[in-house]
């Protein structure tokens, strides 16, 4: 089994919670620096042990992060988390994943009060401005979101950024666990899959009226492009704070 910390050996783990939910420009930006991932769907696989990796990616999902009755892997998840805290290695929640990474050390998951769906800006706080994962971006992010769900910052977390419709975005647990309430892996086809395939189309129409697809379609022509460069920006920290690059 390869060794972690050898550099002819990096390679990162990434957990999928859902078919339309892969690492997307994630995965691409990995694959320009010529960093190894290797992608488990957990439904149909089971978790690797930690050792041959030298970072943790979980990404998100429809999937409540404390309904363990229903999705029996969410404790296998959350166990492998603490596992990553534990040993320090690098770990980034999106969504799902930063909500199980909360709930993983204690924190409540709660249904919210409204659906964020589309794209959106998170503020810095003042420790998220200084903190590594968010160095070289503008005080705030271009996000993409699509959650009913909330996390709580567990104990000893440190609240990175916020929103006035969800306070808790993104925290930092340790040393340089992240969990962030949004999504930064979407490519244009990803995308262009959450607004137009039908089961999904309804469900935005349901949470957020009729013209909720289209009017994000039409946002987008600006504010992806921006996200796609606050999703570089981020990412890449979240490389070197890894020792990947």
């Amino acid at each position: 089994m390869p060794e972690r910390g050898n550099d002819l050996t990096k390679r990162v783990l990434a957990l999928q919670q859902v078919w339309d939910d892969p690492p997307g420009y994630l995965g691409e930006l990995m694959e320009e620096h010529s960093i190894a991932y290797d992608t488990i769907e957990v439904e149909k696989e089971p978790l690797p042990v930690l050792h041959a990796y030298d970072a943790l990616l979980v990404l998100g999902g429809p999937q409540h992060a404390p309904a363990e009755d229903r999705f029996p892997y969410l404790a296998q998840e959350k166990a492998l988390i603490r596992e990553a805290v534990a040993q320090e290695m690098p770990f980034l929640g999106m969504c799902l994943g930063g909500q199980l990474l909360a709930h993983a050390f204690g924190a409540p998951v709660t249904r919210h009060h409204l659906t964020e769906i589309g794209f959106y800006r998170v503020e810095f706080t003042e420790e998220g401005r200084a903190d590594p994962l968010l160095q070289g971006l503008p005080g705030y992010q271009q996000v993409i979101h699509w959650h009913e769900d909330t996390f709580d910052i567990p104990p000893r977390g440190v609240l990175l950024a916020t929103n006035p419709y969800t306070r808790n975005q993104a925290f930092r647990l340790g040393r340089n666990a992240y969990g962030l309430q949004y999504h930064i892996e979407l490519t244009p086809e990803m995308l262009h899959t959450w607004l137009h395939y039908p089961d999904y189309r309804k469900e935005i129409v349901k949470a957020m009226g009729a013209e909720a697809p289209d009017l994000i379609e039409e946002a987008a022509q600006t504010a992806y492009p921006l996200y796609r460069e606050h999703t570089r920006i981020l990412f890449e920290n979240f490389l070197r704070i890894a020792n990947l690059t």
